[in-house]
């Protein structure tokens, strides 16, 4: 009985499945391994000391972390928490870290256009400026959550 020759070139489709697979596991290693978010996180002990100097949560000091730069010196993230730590009271906690980000006058307007840091952000979260304060409240959030998940 002779094999059938088409039956016998078939390999099917389970190269192309590995292939995929084995592609994806190397896209997804190797993205996990440049996450910003994952290499703020894993310096858990520098953001507690920050925070403890402050007087701020280990997830704003993280957070804060994530909007100065992951490649930014460890000063530059300790003067940006202590610049959030002073404005907060008074600017809360987005206009405060859109003000750490740079844009402190706009911050500072809004404020005073408002007179309530409420209703200044609400109106100042609309403005493309806003994006740092928006990213602060997002990150902070997420470090919140999974700090909670582990404790």
């Amino acid at each position: 009985m002779a094999a059938d020759p088409l039956v016998r070139g078939r390999v099917g489709s389970w190269p192309a499945i590995v292939l995929l697979t084995v592609t994806f596991l190397v896209a997804f290693f190797w993205l996990r391994h440049r996450s910003s978010f994952l290499t703020i996180e894993h310096d858990r002990a520098a953001a507690a000391a920050v925070a403890a100097a402050h007087g701020l949560s280990l997830a704003d000091a993280l957070a804060l972390r994530d909007l100065v730069g992951v490649a930014a010196p460890a000063s530059a993230w300790a003067d940006a928490a202590a610049d959030f730590a002073r404005l907060r009271p008074r600017l809360g906690d987005a206009l405060a870290a859109v003000a750490v980000a740079g844009e402190r006058d706009a911050a500072e307007a809004a404020l005073a256009a408002a007179g309530d840091a409420v209703v200044a952000w609400q109106r100042f979260s609309v403005d493309a400026r806003a994006l740092p304060g928006l990213r602060y409240l997002v990150v902070r959030e997420r470090f919140a959550a999974r700090i909670a998940a582990r404790d």
